[in-house]
């Protein structure tokens, strides 16, 4: 009887199961590297949403801390509507036209928290009938990620037979909507 020679079987059994232990070590590597970027590109995403309903949230304090300067500046004043109006859009002669919600709110200086450059703010003021429209988008931008939020705010005008010592801010202002802008 003749005696088999093995050895280049186990070569062979060895370098199979060499490469496929070094596939499936490349899949399982090629899909940690794919998990991990896709948690890091959700992870931005998230803090430039955020950034961005960060602030509205600013931009609404303002607006608020505006509306409350407002109705303290117009309740000495002998025409108290309309003086709260002409602070609101930024017509009153005594503090110049610069004074104006809309400004204040554009002016990233006003903003503790959120002074970045991959900030955007716009405001726009309209008028309705009984009341003032306010709307404030922020957009951040981080690298080709860009979020753009809305804020609407409804800004009621008191009546002429109010006294200013009856109403307060929070009577005057309150969020109408804030959603994300596509």
């Amino acid at each position: 009887m003749s005696k088999q020679n093995n050895k280049g079987a186990i070569m062979a059994l060895v370098l199979l199961m060499s490469s496929v232990v070094i596939a499936a070590g490349t899949a399982l590597l090629s899909t940690s590297i794919m998990n991990y970027k896709m948690k890091r590109l959700n992870s931005r995403v998230k803090r430039t949403f955020y950034s961005a309903e960060g602030v509205l949230d600013e931009a609404y304090i303002i607006a608020f801390n505006f509306v409350e300067s407002a109705l303290e500046y117009a309740c000495d004043k002998e025409n108290f509507r309309d003086t709260y109006l002409n602070f609101i859009t930024g017509n009153c002669e005594e503090l110049g036209s610069d004074n104006s919600l809309v400004k204040s709110l554009k002016d990233k200086s006003n903003y503790l928290i959120y002074k970045e450059s991959n900030m955007e703010i716009d405001a726009e003021l309209f008028d309705k009938s009984d009341c003032m429209q306010l709307e404030v988008v922020s957009c951040c931008t981080d690298d080709k990620i860009e979020k753009k939020l809305k804020l609407i705010c409804r800004i009621m005008i008191p009546g002429y037979d109010v006294s200013p010592g009856e109403i307060s801010p929070e009577d005057l202002i309150c969020i109408i909507e804030w959603k994300l802008e596509r």
